[in-house]
Formats: structure tokens, sequence, C-alpha cells
């Protein structure tokens, strides 16, 4: 048998009282503990002074306040929780019937009319539905609570995020002052020829720091930025990124193009993240002497043309378990040792700089096997260029790489 339920007899009539309370003595299938007023006002001053009533049978002819009153006292007073009403009537009178339910009654019976099970499961449903309702209420406070608690978060975050960029690229700044002024004097000396070019890699190193500074602050803020759409050439900015890191010497670089044109309206500076953090994944995660594959293609024409970016390496790859969290911000693969420097952001900010361009993003994967990386991308804007940065990852069709 269930918690015994705490009734209000709300009656001036003993009889009335009586018949209600036998009712419920005899219930087997719920125990009741039963109280008794004979007026609205006790009434009134009982279900307000206890709170763990969970249920009260009311009388709509009373001395005085009537059960009607009663019922819009309760619910003009409001403050705790009120328990369940169920309003009784002499007649059926529809008209009393309709402004007891529209007073806050959960249901209404009609006096001599009704058995002892249609009384006994009127207030256990009265009950039920009342904790429902509770139960609702307290989860949609919940879910508000989280939401203004999350929002907090993230304005809180975001403020962390500009105060610590603001912080990194004042020293970057200083940095680039001195060499550039360094640059400028050396080129009256004799020095100026052999030690020009290392202060203009510095003076790039610098810039460039502060860009992907700038990068950081944009994957992890909350806010939208707008896209910055032109003519590119991405088989020539791919060429360049493969080159430069060819450079290295470490790993071998094979570039594919299987079409004539690869030029879109994209954003350069977006497009050079993505970019980056692919060929630099695929670096970072795989041993030296290894290949890493870049294929560039093309798909359809006209309004529906795409363009196709494919980055393979063969790497460390990543666990089957973490496959589901490969695009999230701050998640890194198990297999990753911790030697191996990353912020577990830059696949999180690819993706959205992808997505921000109407493409999508997807991986294929076995661990110790390496991984693919495939973009693909329209050649002209298919929507506005804005969207949220916590959105879902992509659909991932296979097994996917190691994030940065």
């Amino acid at each position: 048998m269930s918690p015994a339920l705490r009734v209000l007899l709300v009656d001036d009539n003993p009889a009335d009282r009586f018949a209600a309370r036998r009712a419920l003595e005899h219930d087997e299938e719920q125990a009741w503990v039963l109280e008794a007023a004979s007026s609205a006002e006790d009434a009134l001053a009982r279900i307000l002074a206890e709170p763990r009533l969970d249920v009260a049978l009311v009388d709509f002819h009373l001395p005085g306040m009537t059960g009607l009153d009663l019922l819009r006292e309760l619910h003009a007073r409001g403050g705790g929780p009120l328990p369940a009403l169920v309003m009784l009537t002499g007649s059926g009178n529809e008209r009393i019937a309709v402004e007891a339910m529209k007073a806050g009654a959960q249901d209404y019976l009609v006096k001599g009319s009704y058995s002892a099970e249609r009384l006994r499961r009127s207030l256990r449903a009265a009950v039920d539905t009342v904790r429902m309702t509770r139960e609702l209420e307290e989860r949609r406070a919940q879910i508000e609570r989280a939401e203004r608690a999350a929002r907090e978060a993230l304005a809180v975050r975001d403020e962390l995020f500009a105060l610590a960029t603001h912080d990194l690229k004042g020293p970057l700044q200083i940095m680039a002052l001195n060499a550039q002024m360094l640059q400028r004097q050396l080129a009256k000396t004799e020095l100026g020829a052999s030690q020009a070019p290392r202060l203009e890699h510095i003076i790039r190193a610098t810039q460039r720091m502060g860009e992907l500074i700038d990068g950081f602050l944009g994957a992890t803020r909350s806010d939208e930025t707008p896209l910055n759409r032109e003519p590119l050439d991405l088989l020539a900015m791919v060429r360049s990124k493969v080159h430069a890191l060819e450079a290295s010497g470490q790993h071998r670089f094979v570039l594919h193009s299987e079409g004539e044109d690869f030029t879109g309206e994209w954003d350069s500076r977006a497009l050079e993240r993505v970019l980056e953090n692919l060929l630099g994944n695929a670096v970072k995660y795989s041993a030296a002497d290894t290949t890493v594959t870049v294929t560039l293609s093309t798909e359809a024409d006209g309004p529906e043309a795409r363009v196709r970016l494919q980055v393979a390496d063969e790497g460390m790859g990543i666990p089957a378990e973490d496959l589901p969290y490969v695009f999230e911000r701050f998640r890194r693969g198990r297999n990753v040792s911790p030697d191996v420097t990353g912020s577990g952001v830059g696949l999180a900010s690819a993706r959205r700089m992808v997505r921000l361009h109407g493409g999508t993003i997807h991986v294929a994967s076995q661990e110790g096997r390496g991984a693919t990386f495939t973009v693909t991308l329209p050649r002209v804007a298919v929507r506005s260029g804005s969207l949220d940065a916590g959105a879902p990852p992509d659909a991932l069709a296979e097994p996917a790489s190691s994030t940065s």
C-alpha cells in the first residue's frame, strides 16, 4: 500500500462528513489520514498553516464564505504549494462546476450521486494531477536556472578569454615593434643582409601568433563573427601550406588535384585556420618519415558546385570511445600523450569555420592506422555566415582521428 494521504473534509453537514470518512476508511488500496473543518474560514486557516495536506474535499454550500470563495482565496494568496482540491456540490449545476475548475479545483462531485469508489478515485486522481504539475514546474524551474547559470558562465568565460588574449597580445606587440625597429636600423649597416631575414621571420611569427590568439578567442566565445567572403584559389593556399611544412623535412607530403578550378567565394583567414589545423594535426599525430596526403577535388557544377579537401595521415588515429567527441571543444583523444601539446579547440574551431561557409567536415579513422579528414565547401554562399559555435557536430559516418 502506498504512503497515507492527508485529506481535509470541509463540510458543515456531519452526515456528509461521516459518509466521506466512511468511504475513505474502507479504501483497500490507499491509506488516508482524515481531518475535518465545518467552515471555509477554518479550512483556509488550516490549509495555509499546514503545507503537508495532500487534498481538500470542499463543499460548495458553507456558512459564511462559500467553497468557491475558499478556492479563489487560496489561489489569490498564493505563497506555498496548495493541496489538490475537489469540490462537492448539492446539485449538478454546470455553472458551479465550471467556476470551481476555473478557481483551481482538479475535480467536482455531486452529492448523493457518487459512490465510495468514485470519491476515492477522484481524490487520488486530484493528488496525482497536482504532483505531476509540481514536478513539471520544478523541472521547468531547474531548466531555467541551468540556462541562466550557463549564460552567466559563458559571459564570465568570454570576459576572461578577452582579458587573456589582450594580455597575451601585449608582449607580442612589443616584440614585433622592437624587431621592426632593429630591421630598420640593420638595413643601414653591413649586417643587414644576413640579419634582416631572421628579423623578418620574427616579425611574421609574432603577427601569426597574434592571429592564432584571435582565432582561439573566436573558437571559444559565444558570439558570432561574420565571414569576409572574397574570391579565393584553394589550391594555391593548400600548395603554399604544404610547401611550408615540407621545409621541416620530417614528413613526406603528397598533393593531388582532381579538377581544374578550385576557386570559390570564401573567407581566406577562416579557411587558412582550417587548413593549418588539419595539416598541423596530421604532422603532430604522425611519426616522422610518414606520409601526409592532401587531395583536392571538385563536385558538381552550377549552383551545387562544391570543392572537396581531404587530409590523410598515417598517425595514431583515435579510440572508438572518443569518436562522438572529436569536434567538441577542450576534448582530446585518450591515446594522446600528455607530452603532445594542444588545447583541444583546433577541430572545434575548424568545424565552426567550415559550417559558417555552409560546408561539412567528416573524419574516418582507425586507431593506429591514421585518419582522413574530409571538408566539403560550396563555391558560393548558400546561407548566412552565422552559426552557434556550440552546435552539435556533423554526423560522423566513420571512426575519427585525434583532436588538437
